[in-house]
Protein backbone atom coordinates (compact mmCIF):
# COMPACT_ATOMS: atom_id res chain seq x y z
CA UNK A 1 0.00 0.00 0.00
CA UNK A 2 1.43 3.45 -1.10
CA UNK A 3 1.74 5.79 1.73
CA UNK A 4 -1.04 8.51 1.86
CA UNK A 5 1.25 11.35 3.86
CA UNK A 6 1.73 14.66 1.96
CA UNK A 7 -0.57 13.14 -0.76
CA UNK A 8 -3.36 14.97 0.16
CA UNK A 9 -5.88 17.01 2.22
CA UNK A 10 -5.93 16.55 5.98
CA UNK A 11 -9.73 16.47 7.18
CA UNK A 12 -9.93 17.90 10.38
CA UNK A 13 -13.21 17.66 12.23
CA UNK A 14 -13.93 20.91 14.50
CA UNK A 15 -16.52 21.47 17.19
CA UNK A 16 -18.04 24.63 18.77
CA UNK A 17 -15.66 25.58 21.62
CA UNK A 18 -13.01 22.52 21.21
CA UNK A 19 -9.69 23.01 22.22
CA UNK A 20 -7.60 25.06 20.00
CA UNK A 21 -4.70 22.36 19.75
CA UNK A 22 -7.45 20.37 17.73
CA UNK A 23 -7.25 22.74 14.75
CA UNK A 24 -3.82 24.41 15.78
CA UNK A 25 -2.22 20.86 15.26
CA UNK A 26 -4.03 19.94 11.89
CA UNK A 27 -2.83 23.31 10.43
CA UNK A 28 0.64 22.59 11.11
CA UNK A 29 0.45 19.07 9.91
CA UNK A 30 -1.06 20.38 6.47
CA UNK A 31 1.98 23.35 6.18
CA UNK A 32 4.32 20.81 6.65
CA UNK A 33 3.00 18.57 4.20
CA UNK A 34 1.90 21.69 2.02
CA UNK A 35 -1.52 20.41 1.76
CA UNK A 36 -4.79 21.85 2.50
CA UNK A 37 -6.83 22.11 5.32
CA UNK A 38 -10.12 20.96 4.98
CA UNK A 39 -12.23 21.61 8.26
CA UNK A 40 -15.88 19.99 9.02
CA UNK A 41 -18.13 20.33 11.40
CA UNK A 42 -20.65 16.98 11.68
CA UNK A 43 -24.47 17.64 12.83
CA UNK A 44 -25.30 14.33 14.31
CA UNK A 45 -28.93 15.91 14.52
CA UNK A 46 -29.16 16.03 10.82
CA UNK A 47 -28.65 13.12 7.94
CA UNK A 48 -27.52 12.12 4.87
CA UNK A 49 -30.47 12.22 2.06
CA UNK A 50 -28.36 12.11 -1.07
CA UNK A 51 -27.23 9.35 -2.82
CA UNK A 52 -27.17 7.70 -6.12
CA UNK A 53 -28.08 3.87 -6.61
CA UNK A 54 -24.41 2.85 -6.87
CA UNK A 55 -24.02 3.87 -3.69
CA UNK A 56 -22.25 7.37 -4.22
CA UNK A 57 -22.53 10.65 -1.73
CA UNK A 58 -23.74 13.25 -4.26
CA UNK A 59 -21.37 16.23 -3.36
CA UNK A 60 -24.34 18.76 -2.55
CA UNK A 61 -24.34 16.27 0.69
CA UNK A 62 -20.65 17.02 1.78
CA UNK A 63 -21.78 20.72 2.75
CA UNK A 64 -25.09 20.94 3.84
CA UNK A 65 -26.63 24.52 4.44
CA UNK A 66 -27.19 26.03 7.95
CA UNK A 67 -30.16 28.01 9.27
CA UNK A 68 -28.76 31.15 9.95
CA UNK A 69 -31.31 31.78 12.85
CA UNK A 70 -30.61 28.65 14.76
CA UNK A 71 -28.19 29.45 18.05
CA UNK A 72 -26.35 26.36 17.46
CA UNK A 73 -25.85 27.13 13.91
CA UNK A 74 -24.54 30.31 14.49
CA UNK A 75 -21.74 28.92 17.21
CA UNK A 76 -21.19 26.97 14.19
CA UNK A 77 -20.90 29.21 11.56
CA UNK A 78 -18.40 31.33 14.19
CA UNK A 79 -16.03 28.25 13.45
CA UNK A 80 -15.37 30.14 9.65
CA UNK A 81 -13.02 33.11 10.60
CA UNK A 82 -11.24 30.96 13.39
CA UNK A 83 -10.00 28.76 10.64
CA UNK A 84 -9.32 31.62 8.24
CA UNK A 85 -7.01 33.15 10.91
CA UNK A 86 -5.52 29.45 11.15
CA UNK A 87 -5.13 29.03 7.78
CA UNK A 88 -3.24 33.15 7.36
CA UNK A 89 -1.02 31.99 9.96
CA UNK A 90 -0.12 29.27 8.01
CA UNK A 91 0.01 30.39 4.49
CA UNK A 92 -2.84 27.10 3.87
CA UNK A 93 -5.08 26.57 1.07
CA UNK A 94 -8.58 25.59 3.68
CA UNK A 95 -12.16 25.14 3.04
CA UNK A 96 -14.79 24.42 6.21
CA UNK A 97 -17.91 22.39 5.24
CA UNK A 98 -20.86 21.19 7.81
CA UNK A 99 -22.13 17.69 7.31
CA UNK A 100 -24.53 15.80 8.82
CA UNK A 101 -25.17 12.28 10.32
CA UNK A 102 -22.64 10.09 12.28
CA UNK A 103 -19.33 12.15 12.85
CA UNK A 104 -17.42 9.34 12.20
CA UNK A 105 -19.16 8.54 8.64
CA UNK A 106 -19.56 11.69 7.39
CA UNK A 107 -15.85 12.40 8.17
CA UNK A 108 -15.05 9.31 6.12
CA UNK A 109 -16.70 10.61 3.47
CA UNK A 110 -15.39 13.92 3.10
CA UNK A 111 -11.54 11.89 3.87
CA UNK A 112 -12.48 9.75 0.43
CA UNK A 113 -13.98 12.61 -1.56
CA UNK A 114 -11.11 14.96 -0.96
CA UNK A 115 -8.42 12.29 -1.13
CA UNK A 116 -7.15 13.02 2.24
CA UNK A 117 -4.11 11.69 3.57
CA UNK A 118 -5.46 12.31 7.16
CA UNK A 119 -8.20 12.26 9.42
CA UNK A 120 -7.47 14.57 12.66
CA UNK A 121 -9.88 15.08 15.45
CA UNK A 122 -9.97 15.92 19.29
CA UNK A 123 -9.87 13.41 21.90
CA UNK A 124 -13.47 13.49 23.57
CA UNK A 125 -14.48 16.58 25.65
CA UNK A 126 -14.47 16.34 29.38
CA UNK A 127 -17.72 15.99 31.39
CA UNK A 128 -20.37 13.29 32.82
CA UNK A 129 -22.67 14.51 29.49
CA UNK A 130 -19.61 13.95 26.86
CA UNK A 131 -19.24 10.33 29.04
CA UNK A 132 -23.07 9.95 28.83
CA UNK A 133 -22.77 11.13 24.99
CA UNK A 134 -20.48 8.74 23.96
CA UNK A 135 -21.51 5.64 25.67
CA UNK A 136 -24.82 6.23 23.93
CA UNK A 137 -23.35 7.03 20.45
CA UNK A 138 -19.42 5.49 20.78
CA UNK A 139 -16.54 7.35 20.24
CA UNK A 140 -15.79 9.35 16.69
CA UNK A 141 -12.25 8.07 17.47
CA UNK A 142 -12.61 4.30 17.70
CA UNK A 143 -15.14 4.43 14.72
CA UNK A 144 -13.12 5.91 12.52
CA UNK A 145 -10.34 3.48 13.37
CA UNK A 146 -13.04 0.68 12.48
CA UNK A 147 -14.40 2.03 9.17
CA UNK A 148 -11.65 4.08 7.72
CA UNK A 149 -8.82 3.00 5.39
CA UNK A 150 -7.29 6.97 5.63
CA UNK A 151 -4.60 7.24 9.24
CA UNK A 152 -6.63 8.77 12.02
CA UNK A 153 -5.05 10.84 14.03
CA UNK A 154 -6.08 11.90 17.46
CA UNK A 155 -5.27 14.97 19.71
CA UNK A 156 -5.28 14.81 23.55
CA UNK A 157 -7.34 17.12 25.57
CA UNK A 158 -4.65 20.18 26.49
CA UNK A 159 -6.27 19.14 29.97
CA UNK A 160 -5.87 15.43 29.53
CA UNK A 161 -4.01 13.57 32.64
CA UNK A 162 -0.69 12.97 33.00
CA UNK A 163 0.21 9.83 32.16
CA UNK A 164 -0.21 6.53 34.42
CA UNK A 165 2.91 5.28 33.74
CA UNK A 166 6.51 6.21 34.27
Amino acid sequence: MKPRFGQGAVVVGVLPEQDPAVQNEAGALAAALGVELVAAYVDPGSYLIEWDPSGNVLGKSLNRALDPDDEAASAVLELGPLLEELAQQYGLQHSFRVLGGDPAMALGRLAEACHAAVIVVGARRSGLLAGVNEVLTGSVIRKLLATQSIPVLAIPRVDAHPPLHG
